[in-house]
């Protein structure tokens, strides 16, 4: 599952709610391009612009170009989710979630959304993500029952 979104609420355990330790603990392979290196020494906009250029037109600010790019790329590598994290309010990437809505229905890829506040609880952040779990694992078991059928 590749994790995308603004940095701040990446990159900040106490923001996302250990959200990678607890992905990790249900045995979850978690994958995270957004670092301090990566974004703030050597962001490579340009190479993430080409990335998305079949979704967006434009520059939409911050670190959206990197949302969207990391989406379309890991959609293409056959991640088996996605989750978009953000702090609520934050516009580059509220302007990035209907982008993702159209990388999801291309490449069948689900993704969860998650829009942090002071409000959050770790319980249901939980429950969504044992839910997306599930949702993955029905899929792929589904997907392995059609290729044992079809001989391939």
């Amino acid at each position: 599952v590749g994790i995308v979104g603004e940095y701040f609420t990446i990159m900040d355990r106490e923001a996302n709610h250990n959200l990678e330790q607890v992905l990790s603990e249900m045995g979850v392979e978690v994958h995270r391009w957004m670092n301090f290196t990566n974004t703030l020494i050597h962001y490579p906009r340009k190479a993430l612009l080409r990335t998305c250029r079949d979704y967006v037109r434009y520059d939409m600010g911050a670190t959206s170009p990197a949302t969207v790019a990391k989406a379309v790329e890991w959609a293409r590598a056959g991640f088996d989710g996605l989750i978009h994290v953000k702090s609520f309010g934050c516009t580059p990437e509220v302007d990035a979630a209907p982008v993702l809505q159209n990388i999801s229905q291309d490449y069948q890829i689900p993704i969860l959304y998650f829009s942090f506040d002071s409000q959050s609880a770790d319980a249901g952040i939980q429950t969504r993500l044992e839910a997306f779990y599930d949702m993955i694992a029905m899929k792929k078991e589904a997907k392995d029952r059609e290729k044992c059928l079809s001989g391939n």
